[in-house]
């Protein structure tokens, strides 16, 4: 393929699309759906695919549900997914965890299906999942009247709609010891809504820990490297070569399939309008901005690659 980034994907292009490439990597979030309205199109692309015999992956940094939560969700709405398709950070850090040969107990700031992931694989979460209130009373908190568990050598970051202060300070002091492990499933500030501007991710979460712990953590999620060790350890005939990333943001999505050699399609569905991909790569002209976060292609939305795909099988079976 051409070296140029920001090509406008059209029917000169869809060919080279489907024959270079055996993998479909697809973020969710605002290129399938806008939680909670699925994108025309979505559903037919996804089963058009896999008619064509192409493996359709879904790679989320969201740690809401499992990779069964997210195969049903797929199901319901008309796609029949498997959950080894899912790819997401619940899934990832059990996954992270059995590849360091990890032995002992997590305390995790994240949801139930953080405890289901890490649990299929014989990991314990001892504490943190679900609410840990403060009385209305309380104007300090004394770390000395703190029921800490000497078994913690793991501190795991996700979304929590939970979080409060006295998650954070727990995470802080666990991670004072030098020993303890220290995973996020990703450094999203926002997470994606179609109602409402600005909802705080996991990002914000982690901000928090991080400041009061001095510690940084490895992070799982897009764009880094352990999203894609993941899904070559579950499909190792994966090649980043012949694999296409479709996804809405820069600086996770496309980011993380350029660094990992994959070609990128970028949709303006979501958080990048076409206005902003303008103003990055402006940036990226005067050298203020890394060119990685640019795609290689660009499309309105998955809707167009469907009707770009469907016209090319007009054009073949004539």
């Amino acid at each position: 393929m051409s070296t140029a980034v920001c090509t406008r994907l059209n029917e000169i292009h869809i060919e080279t699309i489907i024959n270079d490439h055996d993998t479909f990597l697809f973020d969710c979030d605002g290129v399938l759906w806008c939680s909670p309205t699925v994108l025309p199109g979505a559903i037919e692309l996804l089963n058009y695919l896999t008619t064509l015999g192409k493996r359709v992956l879904f790679v989320t940094n969201n740690s809401l549900k499992t990779q069964k939560g997210f195969a049903q969700w797929l199901n319901g709405i008309g796609y029949q997914a498997k959950p080894e398709q899912v790819i997401c950070t619940a899934w990832i850090t059990a996954q992270y965890l059995k590849s360091i040969n990890f032995k002992g107990h997590c305390y995790c700031i994240g949801m139930q299906s953080m405890v289901e992931e890490l649990g299929r694989e014989g990991f314990h979460i001892s504490d943190g999942v679900g609410p840990d209130p403060i009385s209305p009373e309380t104007d300090w908190i004394e770390t000395s009247t703190i029921k800490f568990d000497d078994h913690i050598n793991c501190v795991i970051s996700a979304f929590d709609i939970h979080v409060n202060y006295l998650k954070i300070v727990k995470a802080a002091t666990y991670l004072s010891r030098p020993d303890v492990l220290f995973l996020a499933t990703n450094d999203d500030v926002t997470t994606p809504q179609n109602d409402i501007a600005v909802l705080p991710g996991e990002g914000t979460i982690l901000a928090s820990i991080v400041a009061a712990s001095g510690r940084s953590p490895t992070i799982l999620g897009k764009p880094r490297a352990p999203m894609f060790d993941s899904i070559r350890l579950a499909f190792p005939e994966v090649k980043s070569n012949r694999t296409l990333m479709v996804g809405d943001r820069l600086e996770t999505d496309i980011l993380f399939g350029n660094r990992q050699g994959l070609t990128t399609l970028l949709v303006f569905s979501g958080a990048t309008s076409e206005k902003k991909l303008d103003t990055v790569k402006q940036a990226v002209d005067k050298n203020t901005a890394e060119k990685e976060l640019l795609p290689k292609f660009c499309i309105k939305d998955v809707n167009h690659l469907l009707q770009l795909l469907l016209s090319r099988q007009k054009i073949l079976s004539k």
